[in-house]
């Protein structure tokens, strides 16, 4: 496997591993409401996405 795709790979965890860590502070905080909340993890899910296609452009 090419190093550049090693490394999109890499960056792709670390980037799962922020959003993940933002969704853990979105569900334990009790003063977003649950409407809010579903909105945040769809708008995390839409970056997750395009950080993605980002970082798969950049590497080929």
């Amino acid at each position: 496997m090419r190093w550049q795709r090693m490394e999109a790979l890499g960056t792709i965890a670390t980037i799962e591993h922020i959003i993940r860590k933002f969704r853990q502070l979105i569900d334990t905080d009790n003063s977003i409401a649950p409407e809010l909340r579903r909105t945040l993890h769809e708008t995390l899910d839409e970056h997750l996405l395009e950080a993605k296609r980002r970082v798969f452009l950049r590497a080929d």
